[in-house]
């Protein structure tokens, strides 16, 4: 009666095992994560940071211990974009001073120049941060 019993039972637990492994014939999940930047004319999310548009950028302190940094920001978009640059001398903790430029509408397709001047420093001794945002268009 025993091994009557095992019998019956390997065939009701083969279908189960098939039935829990399938789900339903659509492979995708039930809800799809979604972007939350907005985003602006040109493609590029507002507020999200655009390192890789930098470039030639030098950041360092002149002989009086003054720090300054230059550079090229770049849109590589079909529209005008407006970005906004900043510098911070010292750690990156967020907590020390800061100079910021905003660049209005920088042309498709082209390259601007941008200094930051006398830049605020928590330690004279760098390093210095650079952070490129592209903005909502002006």
């Amino acid at each position: 009666m025993r091994a009557r019993r095992g019998a019956l039972l390997a065939p009701i637990l083969a279908v189960a095992v098939l039935t829990v492994g399938c789900s339903g014939d659509d492979p995708e999940p039930a809800t799809k994560p979604t972007v939350t930047a907005s985003p602006t004319a040109s493609g590029l999310p507002a507020g999200t940071p655009v390192p890789e548009l930098l470039s030639g950028v030098r950041c360092n302190p002149d002989d009086d211990g003054v720090w300054a940094a230059v550079g090229t920001v770049s849109n590589p978009t079909k529209n005008p974009v407006s970005y906004q640059v900043s510098a911070q001398v010292g750690p990156a903790d967020g907590a020390g001073p800061a100079t910021t430029r905003r660049l209005v509408d920088v042309a498709a397709g082209t390259k601007v120049r941008f200094a930051l001047d006398e830049i605020p420093t928590s330690s004279p001794d760098g390093p210095c941060h650079l952070q490129l945002l592209a903005l909502q268009p002006d």
